[in-house]
């Protein structure tokens, strides 16, 4: 579904100075995998999957998605996000709009769907995770890990091929998590291909069908979740492991 070739990005500083995020990075993720990023902070885990979706535009190298290179110039992103959803960090709703406005929003400005299918796909969707109540309630009522949910559901009103999800339970109240992680481990159930940045060991190690550990802009080792955790091969992953496991 995507490959990435070569994949470079670097910033440049206030001062002037370059800062590397990323250094080539080369990966290919197929339908309907769960692929985890871990690694410490600023190893690049968010630069990397922002790319994914041209939210940061690569230094140099290609993303190939579902066969159209969307680093191409010429390549229509904004058709290409179509099928991409992303969740956010800090969930990202409009403030001033009912749920159920933050929800169809897209598909009816968009006309993939009329304003009749669009509210009836949500309020399934908001049935899926336990939030009917709330459609006609603003994000201010909220707790993080609804707003979390509903920031899932906003994408998965789409339909997209791919979910895109950068530290989705880093801003919440641990006992807010599980909320947010259930609903995610119900999408990986049901086939959707996932790229999941997160420090949530315990799901990269349920839900993953492979883990990658980013460090210094580079993808230092890949595997299957059991393999990764339990044997892993490098020192600066053993390193890294002993410190959040």
């Amino acid at each position: 579904m995507i490959t990435v070739k070569d994949l470079h990005k670097t910033f440049i500083n206030p001062d002037g100075a370059k800062n590397q995020v990323l250094r080539g990075i080369n990966y290919e993720i197929n339908k309907g995998e769960k692929i985890v990023v871990i690694g410490p902070s600023g190893s690049g885990k968010s630069t990397f999957l922002r790319c994914l979706n041209l939210l940061e535009r690569p230094t140099s190298g290609q993303i190939i998605f579902d066969g159209i290179d969307i680093t191409n110039p010429k390549a229509d992103i904004n058709m290409v996000r179509q099928d991409m959803g992303m969740v956010f960090q800090h969930f990202n709703l409009f403030n001033n709009l009912t749920i159920m406005d933050n929800i169809t929003l897209a598909p009816v400005k968009l006309k993939i769907m009329s304003k009749e299918e669009a509210n009836e796909k949500a309020l399934s969707l908001l049935e899926r995770v336990n939030l009917k109540d709330k459609a006609d309630a603003y994000p201010v009522s909220l707790s993080g890990g609804q707003k979390q949910r509903i920031a899932i559901v906003r994408s998965l009103a789409m339909n997209p091929k791919l979910m895109l999800f950068d530290e989705p339970t880093s801003a919440l109240d641990p006992e807010m998590v599980g909320e947010v992680l259930e609903v995610m481990k119900e999408l990986a159930d049901n086939g959707m291909t996932m790229v999941v940045v997160t420090h949530e060991m315990g799901f990269a190690r349920e839900v993953g069908t492979k883990v990658l550990f980013m460090d210094e802009g580079n993808i230092m080792e890949e595997n299957t979740p059991y393999e990764f955790f339990n044997s892993p091969k490098s020192p600066r992953l053993k390193d890294f492991l002993s410190k959040v496991l």
